[in-house]
């Protein structure tokens, strides 16, 4: 154990590396066919649209709450460790507990989802301290996370498909990884450093959103494409299963291949200074059209094979939203307001998901995939057309202010 202390403390980095490596790979067998097998044990997709809703409700709930419980880097790692054999236990109850009443897995999941994210934020905040004090590279940290979402959908399709037990295969190896993150979590050395900073009261002033067209136009593209096609997402998985036939091998490799192209392009866009963030309405357009690919397949009822090869693309949006999310706000509102700017835009696609998930969900009992489908690609065009345009009417309002005042030095950009 005293040697588990020293490297943990001497390679403090590649030890975090490891960690992040660890828990994404628990993640991945658990949450990546979590839909897929309540769909297998026949509950409806009202039912699943329920246990859609409640998760981001109470992953949201677990942010708010656990973010003013961390005063501290220690607490920070107790809380960890605590959160990594809760879900530990709860791996292993679906494990040892198969086929149980629907019931059971709302309540499970709700309780799993209010700690999973805040663990996340608890790391992140963590690992930040660390590399800012020493000139590290924190993507190269996460990057390990998505080499884990490649790895688990790739054997943990293969294993459902070819081992006896199934999912319970994958919950089993979900909860070793849990045990295995307590564990790294539990030697990571102590960094005595207060999270809790006095704000001056120039930066206690609220966020401004009236008034402000590309903040409004940003949560409105949250609210109508980023939060329903999230929800698209998750009933597009059940879609493969149960109607096309799809095998859960197959289904772990579109989920691979789609996150090898996201991380792809978050690549692409780290190394190089993308100008067309400047322009968010063409963004708000790129991001929208690949994201509309899956429900599209849906509706045109394309074969298969087809289905397979489109479908990955869809890590084309979500690469482009991941870093154009961050980008994008911290050039359209003061540095001191991004924290709140994203958890306001984390309430939108909250809330868009609740509903969502909620009337999908209730509808598909009485309308096929593609009626449902179709409105949905009608809202998320709503939605893309109206953030559109208002950040382009921002956009041409800016240039002629910066036509009339051309001396004034514009705001650093950050990307």
């Amino acid at each position: 154990m005293n040697t588990m202390r020293r490297v943990a403390k001497q390679r403090t980095y590649e030890y975090l590396r490891l960690t992040y490596f660890v828990r994404f790979l628990g993640d991945a067998f658990f949450y990546t066919f979590l839909y897929v097998f309540l769909a297998s044990l026949g509950f409806g997709t009202d039912k699943l649209g329920l246990v859609a809703a409640l998760s981001p409700f109470a992953a949201l709930l677990g942010n708010i709450v656990f973010q003013r419980l961390a005063k501290n880097l220690e607490v920070n790692r107790i809380l960890m460790f605590i959160f990594s054999l809760v879900e530990m236990s709860i791996a292993f109850i679906f494990f040892i507990f198969p086929k149980q009443p629907f019931i059971f897995y709302a309540i499970i999941i709700t309780c799993v989802s209010t700690i999973n994210e805040p663990f996340y934020s608890l790391l992140d905040g963590y690992s930040g301290t660390y590399i800012s004090e020493r000139n590290k590279q924190y993507s190269s940290m996460r990057v390990m996370g998505t080499l884990s979402y490649v790895i688990g959908p790739l054997v943990g399709g293969f294993l459902v498909d070819n081992t006896g037990a199934g999912f319970q295969t994958l919950f089993l190896m979900s909860s070793v990884f849990y045990i295995i993150t307590s564990f790294l979590i539990y030697y990571l050395p102590k960094q005595k450093i207060e999270l809790h900073i006095i704000v001056p009261p120039e930066e206690k002033k609220k966020l401004k959103i009236i008034g402000k067209l590309d903040l409004i136009a940003y949560l409105i593209f949250n609210f109508f494409v980023i939060g329903v096609t999230v929800v698209t997402d998750n009933f597009f998985g059940i879609y493969l299963k149960t109607e096309l036939g799809i095998t859960t091998t197959q289904f772990g490799y579109i989920v691979a291949a789609a996150i090898a192209i996201e991380a792809g392009v978050m690549f692409l866009l780290a190394v190089r200074k993308n100008n067309s963030f400047r322009m968010p309405a063409f963004s708000f357009f790129f991001i929208g059209t690949f994201l509309l690919i899956r429900p599209l397949i849906i509706v045109l009822n394309l074969s298969p094979t087809l289905t397979l090869i489109l479908s990955v693309f869809r890590g084309l949006a979500w690469g482009y939203y991941i870093v154009f999310n961050v980008r994008f706000l911290a050039r359209v509102v003061p540095l001191k307001h991004l924290t709140k700017a994203l958890l306001t835009g984390l309430i939108a696609t909250t809330s868009s998901r609740i509903i969502t998930s909620l009337i999908i969900g209730r509808t598909l009992k009485y309308y096929s995939y593609q009626q449902i489908f179709l409105c949905s690609i009608f809202v998320v065009i709503f939605g893309m057309i109206l953030s559109m345009s208002l950040a382009e009417v921002d956009r041409r309002k800016q240039k002629k202010v910066d036509m009339i005042v051309p001396y004034i030095e514009p705001e650093k950009d950050l990307n």
